[in-house]
């Protein structure tokens, strides 16, 4: 079965592709400044938490012999280092944002270079275009899941929802593994 769209439908193609490249773009632009206000946050509070054991061990040291005190110092230090390993996990959870970020640029990306393929009707119709495309998509894939996304759906020909379920199967047991890693680390 064949079919061609029409000048109307290609437009419409165009713009709605356009559309969607502008809405990523603004939801990346809105991520990227709520994170660097949290960002800034985050160094503004472990300066004072650095601040804040310094102090407690000053106030310790010169109360020495003083009862209690060193209870107050050692739940004080406690407190602080929760603070902090709090903060090393929202940090880290900040890098899972750079991946959403990356990730949704490269969509960006290959939404405007597939906007400029469909609107010119010769090269849409050129092999070669098409081909020079997904090798720049291709080249763009930085990310290990990015890759083989590509690989399934173009070099494999899988489905997308049959390559998207593959890859959170594959993501989830890769967190498992890396998890139990770290997990075997700690306790070394």
């Amino acid at each position: 079965m064949s079919f061609a769209l029409g000048a109307k439908e290609v437009q419409e193609t165009i713009m709605v592709l356009n559309l969607s490249v502008a809405q990523i773009e603004l939801t990346i632009t809105d991520g990227d400044n709520s994170v660097n206000t949290l960002i800034d946050s985050f160094e503004f509070m472990s300066k004072h938490i650095e601040d804040i054991e310094v102090s407690s061990r000053k106030i310790a040291e010169m109360s020495n012999g003083v009862e209690g005190i060193e209870e107050h110092n050692q739940s004080l230090l406690m407190q602080t280092d929760d603070l902090a390993k709090k903060m090393q996990q929202a940090i880290i959870a900040f890098q899972f944002y750079d991946k959403l970020s990356q990730r949704l640029n490269h969509v960006s990306y290959g939404l405007s270079g597939l906007s400029e393929i469909v609107s010119h009707e010769m090269h849409a119709q050129d092999e070669a275009q098409w081909e020079t495309f997904k090798s720049e998509v291709r080249k763009g894939t930085t990310m290990r899941e990015e890759e083989e996304l590509f690989e399934l759906i173009f070099d494999e020909k899988m489905p997308a929802k049959d390559a998207i379920e593959l890859m959170k199967i594959r993501m989830r047991e890769r967190m498992n593994s890396e998890e139990t890693e770290e997990e075997e680390i700690e306790f070394f």
